[in-house]
């Protein structure tokens, strides 16, 4: 509120949000593309489909945070978690964008890669297609995403999103892209 009265005013818009009950086994269904007959119930009186769940989570409608509450089978509620992890279909977007890890000069195929927040989850980046990407294990790991400095490590670069493709930004700013043959023939390299 202090931040937005600081900023110049406006006018505040409320945020609504509608929770949606979802069992575990009922989610790992509906995440396998498996779950389209499911019916889910919603905090606003609602019921619908897992597809149309999937559907909605897909196009941003959900909000950009998802969370996972813990439930006890006899205390209760324990605990409510932000959601981490990319989804099958999620992991499925980021390799059909990129075919290899991104990194420059890597001949990891996206099948074997890890699903790569592009701005770190730890620092409030989102689990959302947007802020994934398929990135091997190895450069998951030596990606900088702000731990580095403050163990003192080289720095080796991040990656980013630039003009709707995930690139390299190396130390000295440079933007750099992977050059192999499969890098130029991802999904988002079919948009013309």
């Amino acid at each position: 509120f202090w931040k937005h009265i600081d900023g110049g005013g406006g006018v505040l818009k409320p945020e609504y949000r509608t929770v949606i009950a979802i069992g575990l086994d009922q989610s790992a269904t509906i995440i396998r593309g498996e779950g389209d007959e499911s019916i889910i119930g919603a905090s606003d009186g609602t019921t619908m489909t897992g597809a149309e769940i999937v559907n909605l989570a897909m196009s941003g409608a959900l909000g950009d945070k998802i969370y996972a509450g813990l439930f006890h089978p006899t205390a209760g509620p324990v605990n409510l978690y932000e959601a981490r992890f990319a989804s099958g279909k999620q992991r499925i977007l980021a390799i059909a964008e990129n075919l290899v890890c991104p990194w420059p000069d890597c001949k990891v195929p996206a099948d074997r890669c890890l699903v790569h927040h592009i701005d770190a989850h730890k620092n409030g980046g989102q689990t959302n297609p947007s802020n994934l990407s398929a990135l091997c294990a190895y450069h998951n790991g030596v990606n900088d995403d702000g731990a580095r400095a403050r163990r003192r490590e080289k720095n080796r670069g991040r990656m980013m999103r630039h003009r709707s493709k995930v690139k390299l930004v190396t130390s000295g700013r440079n933007l750099l892209g992977n050059t192999h043959e499969l890098s130029t023939v991802g999904a988002m390299d079919l948009i013309k």
